[in-house]
């Protein structure tokens, strides 16, 4: 799922050299693994004063070595998640073709970040950590003008997690996150911010002043990251790479939108009502204009159909996984944008009975004309998972939803979805095809959808 697999974790990735065409991160910063505290000083008072916010008390930073990082991210790693929920969930994303089949989710986010870590900010404990890059030595023939331009990044570097700190400390970020556990696509949309905020922040910390140009040519500069981190790292599935990237590009654009319509105080206030999808990120106006939150969609009546199956995990998924999939799928029709911008909500609920996986996906969209094209269109999608063969699945729409089931479970699709779809719930409106619009709303005494001018 897109999750925000390291929820305690934000920091600067070799991504973010692209913006300054750098390659050896925090070259001059670190002389034999001892940092120039000096410099570190002078970027703790000029982050504070270009981001509008001061630090409440100091921030501890530690400089360890790559393979101490590896250990550090596998022991948040694993405090995190169980391995029942990073094994269910590596399989499920496998069925409705988000990662490739047999993607080991432990793995490809252990090494995605080991290979591209340069630093990041320790919200359980506080702190700053800095990985020393053993093999990044100074060139004697470096120019001047290249060694002025390598302290440059490694001061952004620094100012970026700098920034995390003073989010932390200011805003109370990680009790937001962790109140976020059970929706990984509103977990990612704050996480966006805060990378989003974090990287502009650090920009102006590295050439110095801040102002809407200056924002301007740094979103300019997005365009080529997505390719350089593909080259870089070719063989990360995209489920696990677009989501990191996602933070670092859409969550910059976002936060840039904030910034030119008031400032820091504007960003500031993203924290205090944070955007509640990845939608809104990938399409600020529906944060800023015309607020469109995404609806609450709740999925139950399986239990009775699905005797032995047991819950395993569940989730949201969001727009930015719909977009995936659709990308790895490959489908000319997908790539259809109003399709996908129709998505309203979902809810994603895996079952396991014994060594047997099943999914049950549920996604609202905002009218009944894109539920019916999403289920022709994912339904032709879906049988492509997984080899000639095929995953086993179900999928049918029903006014404006579509229930997806998956995997072992899928064999009992018609006992269990028209129960599924009668108990659970949606809210928000639904509009029919001619336009006109009904309100659905939840029961809250049956849990049923009701909708009577769509009935």
């Amino acid at each position: 799922m897109t999750r925000c697999w390291f929820r305690r974790v934000c920091g600067a990735l070799g991504a973010m050299i692209v913006l300054s065409g750098a390659a050896a991160p925090m070259r001059q910063l670190l002389n034999g693994g001892k940092l120039d505290w000096s410099v570190v000083a002078a970027v703790e008072q000029s982050t504070q004063a270009v981001r509008e916010l001061k630090l409440k008390h100091d921030v501890p930073i530690i400089v360890v070595s790559p393979a101490r990082v590896n250990r550090m991210l596998a022991d948040e790693l694993g405090r995190e998640y169980t391995p029942e929920q990073l094994d269910v969930d590596s399989r499920a994303g496998a069925m409705l073709g988000l990662y490739p089949s047999g993607t080991d989710l432990t793995s490809a986010n252990l090494n995605l970040l080991a290979s591209q870590l340069i630093a990041f900010y320790d919200f359980g404990k506080r702190r700053m950590v800095i990985v020393e890059r053993l093999h990044v030595t100074e060139s004697a023939g470096e120019s001047a003008e290249g060694a002025r331009e390598q302290a440059a990044v490694d001061r952004m570097i620094l100012a970026h997690e700098f920034t995390h700190a003073l989010q932390d400390q200011n805003f109370a970020l990680a009790k937001k996150d962790r109140a976020l556990r059970d929706n990984g696509d509103r977990e990612l949309a704050l996480h966006a911010v805060a990378e989003g905020d974090a990287t502009i922040a650090g920009y102006a910390e590295m050439v110095g002043k801040i102002s809407v140009a200056g924002v301007d040519l740094l979103v300019a500069n997005l365009a080529g990251i997505s390719g350089a981190f593909a080259r870089e790292v070719p063989n990360v599935p995209l489920g696990v790479s677009e989501p990191l990237i996602f933070q670092y590009t859409d969550g910059v654009r976002f936060v840039a939108e904030a910034y030119r319509r008031g400032g820091w105080k504007a960003v500031d206030a993203l924290y205090a009502n944070p955007p509640l999808s990845t939608q809104q990120i990938i399409n600020p106006a529906s944060y800023f204009d015309k607020p469109e939150a995404p609806v609450r969609v709740s999925v139950a009546g399986y239990e009775k159909a699905l005797a032995g199956w047991r819950k395993a995990d569940e989730d949201t998924y969001g727009e930015l996984s719909l977009r995936i999939i659709f990308k790895r799928l490959g489908d000319s029709r997908a790539a259809d944008q109003g399709l996908i911008d129709q998505w309203a909500g979902d809810r994603i609920v895996i079952l396991r009975k014994r060594g047997t996986v099943g999914v049950i996906w549920l996604i609202a969209f905002r009218d009944s004309a894109s539920a019916a094209r999403f289920a022709t269109v994912y339904g032709g999608m879906i049988e492509r998972v997984d080899g000639a063969a095929g995953v086993a699945h179900g999928i049918e729409a029903q006014r404006c939803e579509v229930i997806v089931a998956a995997g072992g479970l899928a064999a009992h699709f018609d006992s269990f979805a028209p129960a599924v779809l009668d108990a659970s719930t949606r809210s928000g409106e639904c509009r029919r095809e001619d336009g006109a619009a009904g309100q659905v709303r939840a029961d809250r005494s049956s849990g049923a959808f009701i909708g009577a001018a769509l009935r």
